[in-house]
């Protein structure tokens, strides 16, 4: 399991576990977010959000 954090969109600093390694890990209210290589400084993976 991967940890992630959301960023920008509504869902902004929301956590979460996941398996997926790359694309789309989440699409809620008009909003995508795909993950990211970046690392933030806790060490968790990025997934930045995109208005649909």
């Amino acid at each position: 399991m991967t940890a992630l954090i959301l960023m920008y969109g509504p869902a902004h600093g929301r956590i979460l576990r996941t398996e997926t390694t790359e694309g789309e890990v989440l699409r809620e209210g008009g909003w995508s977010y795909q993950l990211t290589d970046d690392l933030d400084d806790r060490r968790r993976r990025i997934a930045r959000a995109y208005m649909d």
